[in-house]
C-alpha cells in the first residue's frame, strides 16, 4: 500500500494568504488508481557481494539498495544528492555514482561519509575502475562526448583520454585491462585503450546498445540493446553474437553475477529483472506500472476518464476508473521523447518536454492512432503547452518567463503572448470567457495569473501559494491546482481567488535539479466530466484520484 492510504477528506475553514475561506463545495475521498514504486526510472545497477544490488535513480535523485532474496528496496542516498546515472563499488567498498544532470560525480565511503570528487561535468553517464584502482567516467548527451580518468579521491585533476569517440555509455574492464563499451552513435561494442587511446570494433549491428557487462569466464559480454530489447552475448573473440532473452524495449544498464545471473534494468517499465542465460527465463525483482508520472490529463468528451499520462520515459493511457494500463508509447523505440507534459483536444493530444537538449520541444499527436504529426523544437526550459481552438499552440517557457504563441501552419511561425512570468508551468484555456485566456501557474513566485489571448495582458486570480504546478478546470468553473510546496491540493474560484484545500499531507514535489527549468517534474492534476479529480505523484510513481463522496465507489484500481 502506498505511504498516504485512501481516505475521506473533511472540508474546513481554512486560512490562506490570511483570509478565513469556505469550505469546499463537497468533501472527497481518496483513492489509488495506480499504486506507488520506489522509483523514477531505474538506471545502473552493481552488485555489492553481500547479497544487495545497487540501482541508480536519475530522476529521483536517489541510490537503493535491493535484497537478492525478497526484492524489498530501501534508499541510500536521497535527494538531492543521489541523482544517479550509474553506479560502482570502489576498491575500499566506496559507492560512487554519476550526476547525469548535475554534472557531480560522488562518493560514499564505507561510513556513510558523501562527498563531491568531481564536478562540473554536464551528461556524466557511465563509470567503472580498472583491477589496479583506477577510475574512468563519461560525458554524454549534453553536449560532450568524453572519457576521463577521474582520482577516486578527489584530489587529483581529472585526465581526458578520449573525446568525439561515439557516445560511449555503459562500460566495463576486461581481463585485458581494456575497456569495453557500447558506442551509441556507431551502434557497436568497441574495446578502448586508456593509455593509448587506441580503440576497435568488437561486434556490431546494434539498434541501440546501452551498456556492456563480462560473464564470469570474462570471455563473453553481455549486452543491453535499448530499442531492440535485447539481451545479446557477444563472444570477444570473433564478435559472434546471440540473443539470449527478448526483453521490453526501453532497457538502460545491466550487471552480472558471480553466477552468471544478468540482472537488468528498463527505465520505461521502472523495473529490474533477473535473466537466466542457460534457458533465457526471466523473472522480476522489482515491479512497476509508472516509471515518472508528470503532466496528466482527461479528454473533456471522454465518459470513461482514461488519464493520458506524461511518464516521461513513456506516454501512457490508464483508465481512471480501474487503473489499467490501455497504451504505452515508449521512447527510443518509437518518435515520442520524454514527455513530461499533456495536454489533449477533440482530435489532437500535446506532448511537451525540457528533459534532454536536442529532444526539448514540443510534439503534436493524432488522439485516435497516435501518430506524431509535428514536433516543435524549444530549449527555453519548456513546462506546459496547450493546443487552442484554432490550432495555435501556446507554450510556457519556464527559463525565460514567456508564454509564446506557435502558429497552426508548417512554418511554425512563434511570437512572444507575454513575458516576466516566475516560472510558469502549468497552463488551462479559458476561451469560453467574453475575453479569452489563459491561467497559467508561477511555481517561483506563488500566484495563478490569466493571461489576454487578445494582446497578453495579466491579472493576478491567486497569490502566497507554495510552489504551484498542475492546474485544471473543474466542471464547476473552478481551478484545482497542485500546489507543490504546501504538499496539498487546492481549489481556487477565478473570480474571487479564494482558495479551499481539497486534501494535503500529499506526497509531491521532488527537489528541484540542476539543468531542468523551474518546477523540475511538473506535478499534473486533471479533472474528468464526474468532478472526479486525478494527481501524478513524482514522489511516489503514483496515480491517485479524489472522488466527490457523494459519488458511488467505482471499480477496484489496479494494485
Amino acid at each position: 500500500m502506498p505511504r498516504f492510504l485512501s481516505k475521506t477528506l473533511a472540508a474546513g475553514l481554512l486560512l490562506v494568504s490570511g483570509q478565513a475561506l469556505s469550505a469546499p463545495p463537497s468533501a472527497y475521498r481518496q483513492e489509488v488508481v495506480v499504486a506507488a514504486s520506489p522509483f523514477q526510472g531505474v538506471h545502473g545497477l552493481a552488485l555489492d557481494g553481500k547479497g544487495h544490488l545497487l540501482a541508480s535513480n536519475l530522476l529521483g535523485q536517489s541510490v537503493h539498495s535491493i535484497d537478492l532474496s525478497t526484492g524489498a528496496v530501501s534508499t541510500l542516498v536521497g535527494p538531492p544528492m543521489g541523482g544517479a546515472d550509474d553506479v560502482a563499488l570502489g576498491p575500499d567498498g566506496s559507492i560512487y555514482w554519476t550526476g547525469f544532470f548535475s554534472g557531480q560525480l560522488m562518493r560514499r565511503t564505507p561510513d556513510g561519509k558523501t562527498r563531491v570528487i568531481a564536478k562540473d561535468l554536464p551528461g556524466l553517464n557511465s563509470l567503472a575502475f580498472r583491477r589496479d584502482g583506477r577510475l574512468y567516467v563519461t560525458q554524454l548527451g549534453r553536449g560532450d562526448d568524453v572519457l576521463w580518468e577521474v582520482d577516486p579521491n578527489g584530489k587529483k585533476p581529472r585526465r581526458q583520454i578520449l573525446s568525439g569517440h561515439g557516445f560511449l555509455n555503459g562500460f566495463e574492464f576486461g581481463p585485458d585491462d581494456k575497456l569495453y563499451g557500447p558506442l551509441l552513435l556507431k551502434r557497436q561494442i568497441a574495446r578502448i585503450n586508456v593509455d593509448t587511446g587506441a580503440i576497435e570494433t568488437v561486434a556490431e549491428g546494434f539498434g541501440m546498445p546501452v551498456a556492456t557487462n563480462f560473464d564470469s569466464s570474462r570471455e563473453n559480454l553481455y549486452v543491453v540493446d535499448s530499442v531492440l530489447g535485447q539481451l545479446v552475448r557477444v563472444r570477444v573473440a570473433t564478435g559472434e553474437k546471440t540473443v539470449v532473452a527478448q526483453l521490453p524495449t526501453g532497457l538502460d544498464n545491466l550487471t552480472v553475477g558471480p553466477d552468471d545471473q544478468v540482472y537488468v534494468s528498463n527505465m520505461v517499465d521502472n523495473d529490474i529483472r533477473v535473466v537466466n542465460p542457460a534457458d533465457g527465463s526471466i523473472r522480476p525483482l522489482v515491479e512497476a506500472r509508472l516509471s515518472v508520472p508528470s503532466g496528466i490529463a482527461v479528454a473533456p468528451d471522454d465518459a470513461d476518464e482514461n488519464v493520458y499520462v506524461a511518464d516521461v520515459y513513456a506516454f501512457r493511457r490508464v483508465g481512471g476508473r480501474d487503473g489499467k494500463i490501455a497504451q504505452t508509447t515508449r521512447v527510443l523505440s518509437s518518435r515520442v521523447a520524454f514527455p513530461m507534459h499533456v495536454s489533449v483536444g477533440a482530435k489532437h493530444v500535446v506532448l511537451s518536454t525540457s528533459y534532454l537538449g536536442d529532444l526539448s520541444g514540443v510534439q503534436v499527436l493524432d488522439r485516435a492512432s497516435g501518430e506524431v504529426l509535428r514536433t516543435i523544437p524549444n530549449k527555453n526550459g519548456l513546462q506546459g503547452a496547450i493546443e487552442l481552438p484554432d490550432g495555435t499552440l501556446l507554450l510556457a517557457e519556464g527559463t525565460t518567463g514567456r508564454l509564446v504563441r506557435v502558429d497552426a501552419s508548417e512554418s511554425a511561425g512563434t511570437t512572444v503572448l507575454t513575458e516576466g512570468l516566475e516560472g510558469p508551468v502549468g497552463l488551462v484555456a479559458d476561451t469560453e470567457a467574453k475575453e479569452p485566456g489563459v491561467y497559467v501557474t508561477e511555481v517561483r513566485s506563488g500566484r495563478v495569473t490569466r493571461v489576454r489571448l487578445s494582446d497578453g495582458a495579466r491579472s493576478t486570480v491567486a497569490k502566497g501559494l507554495k510552489a504551484p504546478e498542475g492546474i485544471a478546470r473543474h466542471p464547476d468553473g473552478g481551478l484545482i491546482v497542485a500546489e507543490v510546496g504546501g504538499k496539498r491540493l487546492v481549489r481556487i474560484d477565478p473570480a474571487t481567488g479564494r482558495s479551499t484545500v481539497i486534501a494535503s499531507g500529499l506526497r509531491i514535489g521532488l527537489p528541484e535539479s540542476k539543468g531542468f527549468p523551474p518546477g523540475y517534474i511538473p506535478t499534473g492534476v486533471a479533472v474528468g466530466g464526474s468532478g472526479t479529480i486525478y494527481l501524478s505523484s513524482d514522489v511516489e510513481s503514483a496515480l491517485y484520484r479524489f472522488v466527490p463522496a457523494s459519488a458511488p465507489v467505482t471499480e477496484k484500481a489496479q494494485p
